[in-house]
């Protein structure tokens, strides 16, 4: 594994917080019949792997020297208003996305084949927090297809969570939407970085787009906090803007 960045580290820790909190929500709601057997096995299972997956990539990063945190008393009281829990995203969002036919314009034969074996590895590396391989599995999907949404849009959000390279992020991540802009992980993403780097209006404008797409029940729910805290920082006059 390389060296995990600050930001890095406490993003996996927040998606660690998050499916916790999942699997005791998951808890209550089978207690409470919303949800079957069946249903419920599964989403333990999938949860729980993850789970179990971020607290060794969290375990491997702590046993690294970690360097000192950097950024702007700006960009810190942002991410004292609540972004970094949006960062949980990364771990469920690459699980769901990776492979989906959706994500991309894939082709018939090998190539296909090919490109949904290497998003189903990069996810993987992605989920263990492994950034060389899950980058290097992005750029040779990006060989055979350049404008894969989905290996364009979690090439970004990688930079952005692992290497903790924001302007890089930003790069690829627009380039993602600018290609794919039907695709509504993108948007998602880029309103996450966006916020957390003071461009609060950028931000709000990436999640209406978000919602004129119908994006799936578990975009919806991670980011209906993420708009509580884009209209707060707004009503509040705390807005950046476009460099």
């Amino acid at each position: 594994m390389t060296d995990l960045a600050p930001d890095a580290l406490a993003a996996l820790e927040d998606q660690r917080d998050f499916l916790l909190r999942s699997l005791e929500d998951l808890e209550r709601e089978r207690d409470a019949g919303d949800v079957d057997d069946l249903d419920y096995i599964a989403l333990r299972d999938d949860y729980t792997a993850r789970a179990a997956s971020v607290l060794r990539a969290i375990d491997a990063g702590r046993a690294r020297p970690r360097r000192q945190r950097r950024g702007s008393t700006r960009q810190r009281i942002l991410a004292a208003l609540g972004v970094l829990a949006f960062a949980g995203l990364a771990g469920l969002l690459v699980a769901q996305s990776s492979g989906r036919r959706d994500a991309g314009e894939f082709s018939s034969g090998d190539i296909r084949q090919s490109v949904t074996e290497k998003l189903n590895e990069a996810g993987r590396a992605f989920g263990d927090g492994d950034a060389e391989a899950a980058l290097d599995l992005y750029d040779e999907v990006l060989v055979d297809q350049p404008t894969n949404a989905e290996a364009l849009t979690y090439k970004g959000w990688a930079l952005y969570t692992l290497v903790g390279d924001r302007e890089a992020a930003l790069d690829a991540l627009l380039d993602a939407a600018t290609a794919n802009p039907d695709y509504p992980d993108v948007h998602a993403f880029l309103a996450v970085v966006l916020f957390r780097i003071g461009l609060v209006e950028q931000a709000d404008r990436e999640l209406d787009r978000l919602d004129a797409l119908d994006p799936s029940p578990d975009i919806r729910r991670l980011t209906e906090t993420l708009r509580a805290e884009v209209d707060a920082a707004l009503s509040s006059g705390v807005a950046g803007t476009a460099p």
